[in-house]
C-alpha cells in the first residue's frame, strides 16, 4: 500500500529535474550586446533571484517553449523601488550562445564576459 504514494512521489521528481536542469542553463553574469573593458555587468542570474541593470527581480513559473529552441518563459518580477511589478519574460540563446531577453516584443542580448 506505501509503494504507490512512493510511486507517485518518484514521478513527480523526475518530472521535475529537466526543468530545473534547464532553469539552470542560464545562470552566469552578463553584459549588454558585448564585453567591455572593464567589465560593465547588466544582467546576473542565479537560479530564481535575477539582477537586471542592478534591479532586484526574481524568477518564476518557469514554461519550457518550443519556440525558439531551449527558450523558457518565466514570470519576471522587479522591484523599480514601488514593490515587485510581474511581466512576462522569455530567455532563450541565439545561434552564436548569447543569451537573449524577450519581453514586451523587444529583445535584448546578453554575452558572457570575464569578470575579475
Amino acid at each position: 500500500m506505501t509503494s504507490r504514494p512512493v510511486h507517485r512521489l518518484a514521478i513527480a521528481l523526475a518530472m521535475s529535474l529537466p526543468l530545473a536542469a534547464t532553469a539552470q542553463d542560464f545562470d552566469g553574469v552578463y553584459e549588454y550586446g558585448f564585453c567591455d573593458d572593464p567589465p560593465f555587468v547588466a544582467l546576473t542570474i542565479a537560479g530564481s533571484e535575477v539582477s537586471y541593470y542592478e534591479t532586484p527581480c526574481t524568477l518564476s513559473d518557469a514554461a519550457p517553449q518550443d519556440e525558439p529552441a531551449g527558450a523558457i518563459r518565466y514570470t519576471m518580477s522587479c522591484d523599480h523601488g514601488s514593490g515587485p511589478q510581474p511581466q512576462t519574460v522569455l530567455f532563450f540563446r541565439d545561434a552564436e550562445g548569447a543569451l537573449v531577453l524577450r519581453s514586451d516584443g523587444l529583445e535584448d542580448r546578453f554575452v558572457s564576459c570575464p569578470v575579475d
